[in-house]
């Protein structure tokens, strides 16, 4: 009604034969006359998405995994081997001490991978069956929640209700809102146990392997414990250069506090396996 109004102030009294000022008015030959056109955005959404994708860490829990594993085992072998080679002299016994250590930390640190994923995913099934209780039982205390958190934003008491009630539509999408803004968590966010477990056992397999190779290549213990100690502290600077170039901080930074760290831990085993090896 309003539309034929607005034609008829206009001087046009044929809607179907005029043409609006408003140029996103177009001619429906189906409908009433003529309809409200959308503006083509995709390109610019595209666009937009395709900028926000880049912006963001691609396999963050893969990368926090395998810095944790490799950083872990080349760390605790590194200090293990500095410790025992200050209390024995025995270099087969050092080697064979090393690769059980090795080994029995990349399996324990695969079971603890598995049950750390488990764990968060038992914790957030816990969450949302709890939240999904308290939609079907406390709907407007949920609602109140979600608006007060939409209102924090920015957002008026107008906009605010507008967008919980695009929200709660549907249980689903109330769910998980209230997960993401409430409890700041993602079923998308979590990880596959096994693939996590897999990802923290083999780096620390591989970090452990480093400083446990040079006494395999040399016979002598001072030789051995000497060049693990310069191939380990190179390979901790780097790993910390590494994730601190993922994580957009100075390498040069990120790099000397993994060295440090790895310089402390061997510096006081050896203290201590040397004492040990004196009584």
């Amino acid at each position: 009604m309003w539309l034929l109004q607005t034609y008829q102030l206009s001087g046009c009294h044929n809607p179907r034969t005029c043409r609006p000022a408003n140029p996103n008015l177009r001619h429906d030959d189906v409908g009433l006359g003529w309809e409200v056109a959308k503006p083509d955005t995709s390109t610019a959404t595209d666009r937009g998405r395709s900028q926000e994708r880049h912006a963001h860490i691609r396999a963050r829990n893969l990368i926090s995994d395998s810095a944790l594993g490799l950083s872990d085992g080349l760390i605790t072998n590194l200090s293990f081997l500095t410790g025992f080679s200050g209390a024995i002299s025995n270099i087969s016994l050092i080697r064979l001490a090393g690769t059980a250590a090795m080994l029995a930390g990349s399996v324990s640190m695969f079971f603890g991978g598995i049950l750390a994923a488990r764990s968060e995913k038992d914790l957030y099934l816990a969450d949302a069956r709890r939240e999904a209780y308290e939609i079907e039982h406390e709907p407007e205390e949920e609602r109140r929640e979600l608006k007060t958190f939409y209102h924090n934003k920015g957002l008026s008491n107008a906009e605010a209700e507008m967008v919980v009630n695009k929200v709660t539509a549907t249980p689903e999408g109330w769910l998980e809102d209230l997960l993401v803004h409430e409890l700041h968590i993602h079923k998308g966010e979590l990880s596959n146990q096994y693939k996590k477990g897999g990802t923290i056992g083999v780096s620390f397999l591989i970090g452990a392997l480093v400083p446990l190779l040079p006494y395999y290549l040399f016979a002598a213990k001072h030789e051995s414990l000497v060049t693990s100690l310069l191939t380990s502290l190179s390979f901790l600077f780097v790993v910390g250069a590494w994730k601190g170039n993922i994580v957009k901080k100075n390498i040069w930074r990120s790099g000397i506090e993994m060295l440090l760290v790895g310089i402390a831990g061997s510096l006081t085993l050896y203290i201590i396996g040397t004492f040990l090896g004196f009584i």
